[in-house]
């Protein structure tokens, strides 16, 4: 259980990080403080100095000899999956602009698996899990400085430099056509040339090995790892006044890491310099591939417990990852529209559930609407956290759906998918927190629509959105935001959906507690018809097993049910509805019967 205290602790480590982010952007955007020439100064004294001695610092107070080797082959196995996956992505997808195909697979790469865990993820974490988490990710960090980092550049370079060989030809025809060119330009375009020039394989490699090679963070992360060696093995210390140093410049990394950042997004038209449509397909990339391939790759080398939970965690964005929370975002108004909604039937429904000796449920349904008939049976396996529910259906579609529950504390995956429907297949994580619940949903298709909701808040107050966005169209499918309170003994929600155009407000109160008495109400207003639809109900318990239930709605449509146990898990209701601005068409009445073991 998170409590106030992690909260506040949370909040205190990630605040001043974003406070120095916007005093960045204000700085520039705003105040004009900083020329785009001393930028870029900043920008490299943070590369050179600042970066690079933290990365010392961390790495040098991790003990090598300690180290975990699940860990270690966990995140090469999650390297490597997300290698073949981009590959077979690009093999198939032929992308524009991006510094070509190896382009587009480091950015996928940087974006899914090489997580901010130096500058964002160790004072989140430190302040969620305590040492324990940050000892796993100074070794995350150590692998990622001396490993990762430096192959991901060494890569960046290649295709730099092979970016730069296949235009030499346009450059030295545009030198020869402009011998006034800006005395400026010319050591550049004549040293664009001669690289240019070169061929094979092996002189682009050299080329990129040569810029490779002068990376400060790659000597950092090196001497960090030597000095740790001789520190935790003959007990060696810094002398103070070069600790003192070290110290002074990387205390201040984190800050200047931000700051640039903010003059990074000051420099750009938007704050979304990339556009809404690749915006969307990095969150793909690491709210959903990104956790899915360390999983995959926790799964197989068998992690558990906290360095499973740090392991998963470190890829969220680390906005998210300190909350569990007030349910989802369905749950907003839930309670009302139960009371409202559930269990009124109009039509004749028999369920019977049966369970077979190794646990396997199977549940048969049939439902007689008018003159239509439809059915549905539905097996159900159960083995520890893993559940695989089949449903075939009178319409010959065929429902799977895989669920993996409490993967870490609080996760939850699902796969389903409907046959023949090409288009039904989704993969939906769901994460709970004690201050917020996440749902993230992507379908799998070439152009998929994009589902993100998510929930901030706790046991009294919660606000949160639920976004649809259509990669086809690059649009947006949905937009809902909405708002709950809970105290006691009542529920108030408030919703806008359909994109601004309708305002929902539902009320839920427990009149009685004791005889289950409960009443509430729901108002919807459509701003676009200017239309209000109004429905009150209520229920209360004759006896333990024995529910009534109740509503009507200003379109003069009235509704009623009675619902009995007569045994434990079955149910008989009976329900009817009456429209008294119809009466010559009679009651409907409806019937219902579950059945189970």
């Amino acid at each position: 259980m998170v409590s106030w205290l992690d909260v506040y602790n949370v909040f205190s480590a990630t605040v001043p990080l974003y406070v120095s982010m916007i005093l960045g952007y204000l700085s520039t955007k705003h105040l004009n403080l900083f020329s785009l020439e001393q930028c870029v100064g900043i920008n490299k004294f943070i590369a050179k100095f600042s970066i690079p001695l933290l990365s010392f610092q961390v790495i040098s107070q991790n003990n090598p000899f300690t180290m975990s080797l699940r860990l270690i082959l966990s995140d090469i196995l999650q390297k490597i999956l997300a290698a073949v996956v981009f590959a077979v992505v690009i093999r198939f997808w032929h992308p524009t602009g991006g510094g070509g195909k190896l382009g587009w697979i480091i950015t996928g790469l940087s974006v899914t698996v090489f997580p901010n865990t130096l500058i964002i993820g160790i004072p989140i974490l430190s302040a969620i899990d305590g040492d324990a988490a940050k000892n796993i990710l100074v070794q995350i960090v150590v692998l990622q400085c001396l490993i990762w980092s430096n192959i991901l550049l060494f890569l960046f370079e290649i295709n730099a430099t092979w970016d730069l060989q296949s235009s030499g030809a346009s450059i030295e025809h545009r030198v020869n056509d402009n011998e006034e060119t800006d005395i400026d330009q010319e050591p550049i375009e004549e040293e664009a040339i001669v690289r240019t020039r070169s061929s094979g394989t092996g002189k682009i490699i050299l080329k990129a090995w040569r810029k490779f090679i002068v990376n400060p963070n790659t000597y950092a992360a090196m001497i960090g790892l030597i000095w740790a060696t001789l520190h935790f093995r003959l007990g060696w210390k810094l002398p103070e006044m070069i600790d003192k140093s070290i110290h002074l410049i990387s205390d201040g990394g984190l800050g200047m890491a931000m700051f640039s950042l903010g003059l990074f997004m000051a420099s750009q038209s938007s704050i979304i310099a990339c556009g809404t449509k690749m915006s969307i397909i990095t969150m793909i990339l690491k709210f959903i591939l990104g956790p899915a391939l360390m999983i995959a790759s926790a799964f197989c080398i068998r992690l558990r417990g906290t360095l499973f939970r740090v392991t998963i965690l470190q890829l969220v964005p680390k906005k998210t990852i300190m909350v569990k929370g007030p349910g989802l975002y369905t749950e907003i108004g839930k309670k009302a529209r139960d009371l409202l909604y559930k269990d009124y039937q109009g039509d004749q429904k028999l369920s019977v559930t049966t369970y077979s000796s190794t646990g396997v449920a199977i549940t048969t349904t049939g439902t007689n609407k008018g003159d239509l008939f439809v059915g549905d049976v539905t097996t159900q396996v159960k083995n520890k956290n893993f559940t695989a529910d089949i449903k075939v259906a009178t319409d010959s579609s065929l429902l799977t759906t895989f669920t993996y529950d409490e993967a870490t504390p609080g996760l939850k995956a699902i796969v389903s998918a409907k046959v023949p429907d090409q288009k039904s297949g989704k993969v939906e994580l769901q994460y709970l927190h004690d201050y917020a619940g996440i749902c993230t949903s992507v379908g799998l298709t070439a152009s998929p629509i994009v589902n993100f909701s998510g929930v901030v808040g706790n046991n009294v107050l919660a606000l949160g959105t639920d976004v649809s966005f259509n990669t086809q169209s690059g649009d947006f499918k949905q937009f809902n935001a909405g708002f709950s309170f809970t105290k006691d003994d009542l529920i108030a929600a408030l919703t806008l959906n359909d994109k601004g155009d309708k305002l929902n407000a539902s009320y839920y109160h427990i009149v009685n507690p004791l005889s289950n008495t409960v009443v509430g109400a729901e108002v919807t207003h459509s701003f676009t018809t200017q239309k209000n639809a109004i429905t009150v109900g209520a229920q209360h318990a004759l006896d333990p097993l024995t529910t009534l239930k109740a509503r009507v709605n200003n379109d003069g449509v009235a509704n009623a049910l009675i619902q009995h146990q007569w045994r434990p898990k079955s149910f008989i209701t009976v329900s009817g509805e009456v429209n008294s601005r119809a009466i010559e068409k009679g009651a409907k009445v409806g019937f219902a019967l579950a059945l189970k073991p």
